[in-house]
């Protein structure tokens, strides 16, 4: 029985974990006319890191070679064409990504430390957030509208939800300003 145990709560740990990572799609239109192989190749090996540096350093290895498909036609006009414009997109969502990780942790402990939320609502509710993220293929504001409908199901008081965040939001900026000034992210 141990046994099982241990393995259910592996396994518990490990979707935990796996379920910040970044989909496919994300980096797929950072560099559109990379191929889609390529694309995915990197997707999992920049998951695979667990620092910023590491993700960094794998991104900067793989775009010279690899950000644009022999024979791929090109838009001229579309920034995303030239290289250095896409390696900036692809690291500065690297500095997003790490960033939001910071934030949702913050969120979730802040709204258990003030008992907003039980530590059980907010296992749920970091589920749920990370679920709507992979929905929204790492669209921040997609992921946000996403998350707030469906948390406001999920709470006793729906009404609060919406201040809260704002609220712990805030402090997180204060404290962070950096990390919430990688939020800003965009394509």
């Amino acid at each position: 029985m141990p046994r099982v145990i241990s393995l259910v709560l592996l396994c518990s740990l490990a979707f935990y974990v796996s379920s910040d990572q970044i989909v496919v799609g994300a980096l797929q239109k950072i560099f559109p006319y990379a191929a889609v192989a390529k694309v995915k190749a990197l997707t999992t090996n920049v998951n695979k890191e667990t620092t910023k540096p590491k993700a960094k350093a794998v991104v900067t290895k793989w775009i010279p070679a690899n950000w644009k498909a022999a024979g791929a036609t090109v838009d001229a006009k579309n920034q995303l064409s030239k290289q250095a414009y896409a390696q900036k997109k692809a690291l500065t969502f690297i500095d997003f990504r790490f960033s939001l990780k910071k934030y949702i942790n913050y969120l979730f402990a802040q709204a258990v430390s003030t008992k907003y939320l039980t530590q059980a609502d907010a296992d749920s509710l970091r589920t749920l957030y990370w679920a709507s993220d992979a929905k929204a293929v790492n669209n921040f504001t997609l992921t946000s509208q996403i998350f707030m409908t469906e948390a406001a199901t999920k709470v006793k008081e729906p009404s609060t939800l919406k201040a809260k965040v704002q609220e712990l939001s805030g402090k997180f900026a204060a404290a962070n300003p950096a990390d919430y000034a990688n939020l800003q992210w965009t394509l």
